[in-house]
């Protein structure tokens, strides 16, 4: 009797994509992925419990590329969805995707070759903006500012902090599955900006990284998304326990402490800087969580000083204006 054996053939790349109400991109965003060049893909997409036509698009998409699974949760964040396709990713990489952005189609064979090549634990890339709303936001353009050597994660992560070109954005980062499995427990569940402690870990764990300089990622700036929505205290609290994770990492690897208090010192004057018009009572309770968490070493007197009166200067320009 003659037995066939059977090769299992493990997908390459896993693309794991949160979606959550962006029916209006989210087939901009399927198409960029399912013309990729490197076609030894699996798809996962999480329906972070949409209310719009998102369900039936990614249905659709579905029965026409076997690449593709999808999976329903309740709306729990996207962090939450991160996680949940990662239980069912099996590929050798992977790469975390927005549903309202571009990819470009090349890049991640591009990533691929790279990893492959030089044995990296996670490549980077930049980004540009598709604008659909006036809100400032910084840019995601390393181009001259990384070399392109072999990096080890904690001599990238300061340099970048030295030089104020650290994003937190995973969707910049293509990253080897077994390396996730090791050194990542998961993203936080329910808040946003959860995407920071994924790159710190990466960073802080790397032998080998490596940037490549090349514009892969088109990111969508909208009204009402999680990026320009008015600083509140729903990024007071998303920031509150990236930041304490942070601190955990310090105190748990002392060798990282002086890495990890440049990005705390950065982060948290920033989150201060940007919170300045929250209410008063909002700022009373900024003040006592960040001084419950030990974060108030960090933050500079002036930027205390902007959180607290910036706001009233403006507003009495502003009388003094309709005088």
């Amino acid at each position: 009797m003659n037995t066939k054996i059977l090769t299992v053939v493990l997908p390459k790349v896993s693309v794991i994509m949160p979606i959550y109400n962006t029916a209006l991109y989210l087939r901009e965003a399927l198409d960029s992925i399912c013309n990729q060049t490197l076609q030894e893909l699996e798809i996962i997409l999480i329906n972070d419990g949409s209310t719009d036509q998102s369900q039936n698009i990614i249905e659709k998409y579905a029965a026409c590329d076997p690449r593709i699974q999808w999976h329903i949760q309740p709306n729990q964040g996207q962090g939450v969805a991160r996680n949940h396709g990662l239980q069912y990713a099996t590929g050798e990489y992977i790469y975390f995707m927005d549903s309202d952005d571009i990819l470009d189609t090349t890049a991640l064979q591009h990533c691929y070759d790279a990893c492959e090549s030089k044995r990296l634990d996670f490549v980077f890339f930049d980004a540009e903006k598709i604008m659909e709303t006036s809100a400032y936001l910084p840019g995601y353009n390393r181009k001259d500012k990384i070399s392109d050597k072999i990096w080890k994660g904690t001599e990238l992560l300061e340099y970048e902090l030295e030089q104020y070109i650290f994003s937190a954005s995973c969707c910049l980062c293509f990253t080897r599955h077994s390396f996730i499995q090791k050194y990542f427990n998961g993203f936080p569940a329910g808040i946003i900006h959860e995407d920071h402690i994924f790159v710190i870990q990466i960073h802080l764990n790397a032998q080998k990284v490596a940037y490549i300089n090349q514009t892969f990622f088109k990111r969508r700036v909208r009204s009402n998304s999680t990026m320009t929505n008015k600083f509140s205290m729903r990024n007071i609290e998303g920031y509150s326990i990236v930041c304490s994770k942070a601190l955990l990492l310090s105190q748990q690897h002392p060798e990282w402490s002086s890495i990890i208090d440049r990005y705390l010192w950065q982060t948290l004057n920033a989150i201060i800087w940007n919170a300045h018009r929250m209410s008063f009572l909002e700022k009373i309770e900024t003040t006592c969580r960040f001084r419950r968490l030990s974060f108030n070493k960090y933050i500079t007197f002036r930027h205390w000083l902007v959180f607290w009166f910036k706001r009233s200067h403006n507003l009495s320009q502003k009388n003094k204006e309709k005088e």
